[in-house]
């Protein structure tokens, strides 16, 4: 029989791998580029998400400032026990600012982490500030047949629990809306709850008792302070905690609350690779409702109506914080501004950034950094993301 010899010669075979190796060298190229590109978006779209739930939370609190605070002075001797928190103190005996900001801090420490050079640092007070169940409640008092008691919601969610720390704040309605602190008759600045914890209070008084939460039963209160407070600042941890894709010399925005028991800090990480944070607020000198004026968040610089010396004096120094002060925050302060820089995704070596980063809406630039933020060489491959989060605080009475 005559056999087939036909086959496949060296050369052909030679050809076939050729172009088989070209396909596959393509095909590698086209999946790698893939890969990378997906990643980059993955790290976008993470950065994002991140920015959304952490910028929720400092929005949350702006919009809480000033809540449950009492505008005449009480008796209170501690707050925050460490720097740089104790400079925003209103403690000893002084009534509490809604809102404290620091302005282009130089570089502190804050425990085991530095704070990021030029950065502000912002202070928000009020009673539903802080991280336990309790500060999220709140009650009146209600007069039955002459006894004093609390009003009880229909949710058992919403009512507060034998023992937990509560202040009651009496307020007072006329030319002036004025909110007094009423210590318990143990003497403390505090009650702990209870339905028939409030009997000693007049059914006559003028005006409404109204309670807060400040902290849990469990809470040792040996450095109480009448109200809740959480301080936003940018820093870098010294054990080098800042996640590894993270552009150089960027920081971490941490939300800070204060302890009751001792003055001291709890830090909540809430948002990775910031480069910077700045706070512009807007107020109503002239109180027609409308801002005409903006400033830093010091106010050393000022555009509009106001001037430097009448904006600093309204955000007061611990002696000069009430509502006979004017302009003052409770009154004049209608807006909130926080603007931060953020890293957007990964490093990309077929990109860079401008330089310097705006800091703040166009017309801003003196109220936040004159000359821009400049990258240094290790940050152009970057992409950079500004946040804006402006809020109107619905507890200040210039909102009211």
């Amino acid at each position: 029989m005559i056999r087939n010899q036909r086959a496949f010669t060296l050369i052909e075979m030679v050809v076939v791998m050729a172009v088989f190796m070209t396909v596959l060298i393509i095909s590698a190229s086209t999946f790698n580029t893939v890969l990378v590109q997906s990643s980059k978006v993955f790290r976008s779209e993470e950065s994002n998400i991140e920015g959304v739930i952490g910028l929720e939370i400092l929005r949350h609190d702006l919009q809480q400032s000033g809540y449950g605070l009492f505008s005449e002075a009480a008796v209170y001797l501690y707050e925050a026990a460490s720097t740089p928190a104790l400079d925003y103190n209103d403690a000893p005996n002084n009534t509490p600012r809604p809102i404290v900001v620091g302005n282009n801090l130089t570089s502190k420490s804050s425990g085991t982490k530095s704070i990021m050079e030029g950065s502000d640092y912002l202070v928000i007070k009020g009673t539903s500030v802080a991280r336990t169940k309790s500060v999220q409640k709140w009650t009146f008092l209600k007069n039955s047949s002459g006894v004093i008691s609390p009003q009880k919601w229909v949710s058992g969610a919403e009512n507060f629990t034998t023992n937990d720390k509560v202040i009651v704040v009496q307020k007072q309605f006329g030319s002036n809306v004025r909110s007094t602190l009423v210590p318990a008759p143990s003497g403390k600045i505090y009650y702990e709850y209870s339905d028939a914890g409030f009997r000693n209070l007049s059914s006559a008084s003028a005006g409404v008792y109204t309670v807060y939460g400040i902290a849990s039963p469990d809470t040792t209160a040996a450095k109480f302070f009448p109200f809740n407070r959480s301080d936003y600042f940018v820093a870098r941890p010294d054990d080098a905690s800042v996640p590894a894709y993270c552009a150089p010399n960027t920081g971490i925005l941490y939300k800070t609350t204060v302890n009751h028991s001792d003055g001291g800090l709890n830090d909540v990480p809430i948002l990775d690779c910031v480069l910077d944070m700045q706070v512009v607020l807007g107020w109503d000198v002239n109180t027609d409702g409308v801002i005409d004026t903006w400033s830093n968040a010091d106010g050393s610089a000022v555009n509009g109506l106001g001037t430097t010396t009448e904006i600093r004096n309204a955000l007061g120094t611990t002696n000069n914080n009430s509502i006979t002060a004017l302009p003052n925050i409770r009154n004049n302060l209608k807006t909130i501004k926080v603007y931060i820089i953020v890293q957007n995704g990964k490093k990309d070596t077929g990109y860079t950034s401008t330089s310097p980063l705006e800091g703040g809406e166009s017309g801003e630039a003196s109220l936040t950094r004159p000359a821009g933020f400049p990258l240094a060489a290790d940050q152009m491959n970057y992409r950079w993301k500004l946040y804006r989060v402006i809020v109107r605080p619905k507890n200040l009475l210039s909102n009211q």
